[in-house]
């Protein structure tokens, strides 16, 4: 039997990493695989190294709330120290001067995460993200959550995420120039998905691109993934505090 977990990923910050190193920090347009089982796993108690072939079987399905905008941020580490004091390095050496790194981020994004499994696997994660042993974060540890990770669990989670309020800003309304008043009726907002797997409904699709986002012994790994695009009601818009009404309004009437 299969269930489902829906998670909710916005803050001020957030750094969704990938195989690139170096000098340069920087983040995938939206939350990864890597990135997002790491969380799970966090919140399960589970330490670097361990087995997390049950969180691989998850299936995720991301909407794009709000894509962000892409921050710079630039750091130093260990600078105007003595050589004695600076940075060590991988054979026990000082490096003598700082390391300079340009990290990447999002600012100001929100993601929604539909998660499909077995449902001893959802089970266990639902728990956790009601009580996590460590506290989630997105991507990096400097990037807490500005709301609650944990949506709601059970039922068909794909489809709940297409009725779910979306966390950005209503369009305004159209100015009709014949009439010189704003249309009551808002035009639909467009929102972006990525998926893991092929369109239910349109077998045989090739995939939009392959993500090296998947870490494997070590090695980072590419999978497929599918884009679209799908219209939503622009009334299911909601900023700030609005939003989290609406969200509790939504939950409760999932529930009844």
């Amino acid at each position: 039997m299969t269930d489902g977990v829906l998670l909710h990923l916005a803050g001020p910050l957030q750094s969704w990493g990938g195989p690139k190193g170096g000098r340069v920090k920087g983040t995938h347009p939206y939350p990864t695989r890597s990135g997002v089982t790491g969380m799970l796993a966090a919140a399960l108690g589970r330490r670097r190294g361990a087995d997390l072939s049950d969180l691989d079987e998850l299936v995720h399905l991301v909407r794009v709330d709000r894509p962000g905008r892409r921050m710079r941020d630039y750091h130093t580490i260990g600078g105007g120290l003595p050589a004695e004091l600076t940075v060590v390095t991988a054979n026990g050496k000082r490096r003598g001067n700082a390391l300079i790194f340009d990290s990447w981020y999002l600012a100001d994004a929100a993601f929604t995460v539909a998660i499909t499994g077995p449902r001893e696997t959802i089970g266990e994660v639902t728990a956790a993200l009601r009580c996590p042993t460590f506290p989630p974060y997105l991507g990096r540890r400097s990037c807490p959550p500005s709301t609650p990770v944990l949506v709601t669990a059970g039922g068909d989670v794909e489809e709940q995420l297409r009725r779910m309020p979306l966390h950005r800003p209503a369009p305004r309304p159209r100015w009709d120039r014949r009439s010189e008043q704003e249309q009551e009726q808002q035009e639909p907002v467009s929102v972006r998905y990525i998926a893991e797997r092929q369109p239910g409904a349109s077998p045989g699709v090739p995939a939009s691109r392959r993500v090296a986002d998947v870490l494997v012994a070590g090695t980072w790994t590419s999978r497929p993934v599918w884009e679209s695009q799908e219209s939503h009601p622009a009334d299911r818009c909601h900023v700030g505090t609005e939003f989290l009404v609406e969200l509790a309004r939504w939950r409760r009437e999932l529930h009844t």
